[in-house]
């Protein structure tokens, strides 16, 4: 049966391929002549054949796109935090390079460098909407695009903001009272309204809010800009609202500096094997764009995920071709110490203070790193190397059951080459990379560009189970954990006409080696088509097939009564449909069905469920806008659990796992009565019929319901 499977995902995948080909030869002859066969007067300009362009700013089907695959429940996200910094701080398409272009998700190194050889071509963009005329470029890629782009010294294009406002784009789309300095203050506070049993049992140490506030500001000058960031944050549960503090000043743009830190900051460098401490996209429905890291090397860190950052002083320095990053580091993680052999047992990077436990592992071990990179970059083509070292306060125990990545010891270090290059329409990246233990792992691909009717690519990653790294998020099927797996994913997006497009993917990977959990090698493959049908302006459709089988360990009770372990195939099969109807610039409707069934090929325990919602935006009155959704869901267990992603208030990422019976329901309003000020509150309910508790341990809620309160400001001055 599992072959069949796969034979018939390769079969689809292959029919996906070959509408390429067909689409290709059919649209190359005639196809382009006749869509760029403009009739030009002695009069006529570029500039007059391209009208401006208005841009929405803040949609979310953009960023639940890129989430597509995280199975987490995260509230606080750095990948949350590009996204709306790229938005807030547009590039600008007439000075920025291939590589800062590349920082947007849906740019590949292909589509990059077209835009730097149409602008030294063309002369400098005067509309983003100038876009389209370049090879790769078709209408939905620009539709995704154009939010994180502008042109500063245009006053052709406006920016729609989501109360409905027509602001004209060269406008700040941060409204500051100073010419040169801007200051945002952002704060949160986010509260259950049931009682956790850790409250309730005296085990929760602190208080039930969770308390969020940051402070950002920043100096522009010619010649450089200063920037400064503060943040504090308490979860539920904890004692102090400076359980988190975490801070950075930067020093931008001054001669040869591109970058000085001191403070927080992350480093992602290559793909991610090297070196890469914060979350990135991986496999999703956009079956190409997201797949390729773009290392962008030093960043300050504002967020709160606890354990993704780095804490010191880092620089970054340009000399003509050459990218220099040099960084030094002590920071903490939290841990659990063996008193016997005074090592640490397992580590832990949820983050939470709330009880005495928790409290004994803060900040139990020390880690002290400093390296460098150096990367060289010329037309298109980029060429790195890497190296760090670090040293660990406390041995981490071999026998950890949470250990780092099954790094042990005291002492790490990691020496890491990538590259990254453009020829016409295909682009060639990946890395190589040896951690402290001797073991080598990388990653190679390549990816084709059809003028604007399609991508292809092919990736392939090795990572043995003997590569131990310590600060690696490579993709792959184990959400980052680089290591012991193997793989060949090949992803198409095709466009045969204006308004249509499909996604499909096949990834067959394994995992070579026995581990901790899994006690012999294990296999699986991969499988999503998806297609995105734009039937009018206001009309989208969209139908997501996703199929995948991978063998896992399962604990069974035998005909002895034992507990024993066996292999298992494990075969999930996802089918979504879906709509967005624009009944008019102040209301739309959202309405999505997901269905989920779950198969094992040898021991049983099959089970399926499904979820559905309505979603209304609204913007009644000027400046206000409203969020409406309703959903209702219904798995036989936690097994065909299903993920939702919701909007929420500013800089909460909100991505629900849900399962049982039950129905859930919120409500999101965003109101901004100045220029300088928002409010955002959202307010939500779930009910699981029958259920007597909810969650489990000192999380656990006695009764039905889950309800909660988020309430977020944000000025700007």
């Amino acid at each position: 049966m599992k072959k069949i499977k796969i034979k018939i995902n390769s079969f689809l995948f292959s029919v996906c391929i070959l509408i390429l080909v067909i689409t290709e030869n059919s649209h190359s002859s005639n196809f382009f002549t006749n869509s760029f066969n403009f009739t030009f007067s002695p009069n006529t300009t570029l500039d007059t054949l391209i009208p401006g362009d208005t841009t929405k700013i803040g949609d979310i089907r953009q960023k639940e796109t890129l989430v597509e695959n995280l199975t987490e429940q995260s509230e606080d996200s750095e990948l949350l935090e590009l996204l709306e910094y790229l938005e807030s701080n547009p590039l600008d398409l007439n000075t920025s390079t291939s590589t800062e272009l590349q920082q947007i998700p849906f740019i590949n190194a292909i589509i990059a460098n077209n835009i730097i050889k149409y602008r030294t071509e063309k002369g400098l963009f005067t509309t983003k909407r100038e876009l389209l005329e370049i090879d790769g470029i078709s209408d939905d890629l620009y539709d995704k695009i154009k939010p994180y782009v502008i042109v500063k010294r245009g006053n052709r294009d406006y920016v729609e903001t989501e109360s409905g406002e027509i602001l004209k784009e060269t406008f700040k789309r941060k409204i500051g009272v100073f010419n040169n300095f801007n200051a945002r203050l952002r704060s949160r506070f986010l509260q259950d309204l049931q009682t956790r049993v850790g409250f309730l049992n005296g085990k929760y140490l602190g208080t039930k809010p969770k308390i969020y506030n940051q402070l950002r500001l920043t100096y522009d000058n010619q010649k450089y800009t200063l920037e400064g960031n503060i943040t504090l944050e308490k979860d539920a549960g904890e004692k102090k609202l400076t359980d988190f503090v975490s801070g950075f000043l930067e020093l931008r743009d001054y001669k040869f500096i591109k970058s000085l830190i001191i403070g927080d900051y992350s480093l992602n460098f290559g793909q991610g094997i090297g070196l890469w401490n914060t979350l990135s996209f991986s496999k999703s429905i956009d079956a190409v764009s997201g797949l390729k890291k773009t290392g962008v090397g030093l960043r300050n860190y504002s967020s709160v995920t606890e354990s993704q950052f780095f804490r010191g002083v880092a620089t970054q320095i340009m000399f003509s071709n050459f990218d220099l990053n040099l960084f030094y580091s002590d920071n903490y993680y939290d841990g659990s110490i063996d008193t016997t052999l005074n090592e640490i047992s397992s580590l832990y990077f949820e983050g939470y203070h709330r009880t005495e436990s928790e409290i004994r592992k803060e900040n139990a071990v020390k880690e002290r790193l400093f390296g460098g990179n150096v990367t060289y970059l010329n037309r298109g083509v980029r060429i790195g190397i890497l190296y760090w070292m670090s040293t660990f306060s406390k041995n981490i125990g071999a026998d950890s059951l949470t250990k780092l990545y099954s790094f042990s010891g005291n002492k790490a270090n990691m020496l890491s080459f990538y590259y990254d290059f453009v020829f016409r329409n295909m682009n060639f990246f990946g890395e190589i990379a040896r951690s402290q233990d001797g073991a080598v792992a990388g990653l190679g691909a390549v990816q084709f560009t059809f003028y604007k009717i399609a991508d292809l690519i092919f990736l392939y990653r090795n990572y043995p189970e003997n590569f131990a790294p310590v600060h690696s998020f490579g993709f792959g099927e184990k959400s980052g954990n680089t290591q012991n797996e193997s793989g060949l994913y090949a992803g198409i997006t095709i466009r045969p006409f204006k308004g249509l497009v499909i996604n499909s993917y096949f990834d067959q990977y394994k995992f070579p080696y026995r581990s901790y959990f899994e006690p012999v090698p294990l296999v699986g493959n991969d499988f999503l088509l998806n297609t995105e049908w734009k039937v009018t302006r206001n009309l989208t459709l969209s139908v997501k097939y996703r199929n995948e089988t991978k063998e896992e360990s399962r604990t069974i009770t035998d005909e002895f009564n034992r507990q024993i372990k066996v292999i298992d195939a494990r075969n999930q099969l996802n089918i979504r449909t879906g709509f967005i109807y624009e009944i008019s610039d102040r209301f739309s409707v959202r309405g999505r069905f997901d269905y989920i069934y779950v198969s094992y090929e040898k021991f049983g325990g099959n089970n399926k469920g499904f979820m559905a919602f309505s979603n209304f935006r609204a913007i009644p009155l000027s400046r206000l806008v409203i969020d409406f959704r309703v959903i209702y869901f219904k798995t036989d267990s936690y097994d065909s659990r299903l993920y939702e992603y919701e909007n929420d208030i500013k800089g909460v990422m909100t991505n629900i796992a849900l399962y049982g019976q039950g129905r859930r329901w919120y409500i999101l309003v965003r109101y901004k009565p100045f220029n300088f000020f928002e409010i955002n509150a959202k307010y939500s309910e779930t009910y699981i019929d029958g259920a007597k508790t909810i969650g489990s341990g000192n999380d656990e809620i006695r009764g039905d319901i889950n309800n909660r309160l988020n309430l977020g400001i944000e000025i700007n001055f």
